[in-house]
């Protein structure tokens, strides 16, 4: 399966993702055959676009 990070902050639990776990992802959707990928937004993204460069 694909795989998350994932954070606890207090009472709360976060999930992210990192360049890792999007190639996984990524690597996991190739194998399934599957035709897209899609994101909701990228507000964490470095300036120089490291997590969308992992979307391929």
């Amino acid at each position: 399966m694909a795989g998350t990070a994932y954070a606890h902050c207090g009472t709360d639990w976060w999930s992210y993702d990192t360049p890792a776990t999007i190639a996984t992802k990524m690597q996991y959707k190739n194998q399934q055959g599957l035709g897209g990928t899609f994101f909701w937004e990228l507000s964490g993204d470095t300036a120089d676009g490291e997590l969308i460069k992992a979307i391929d």
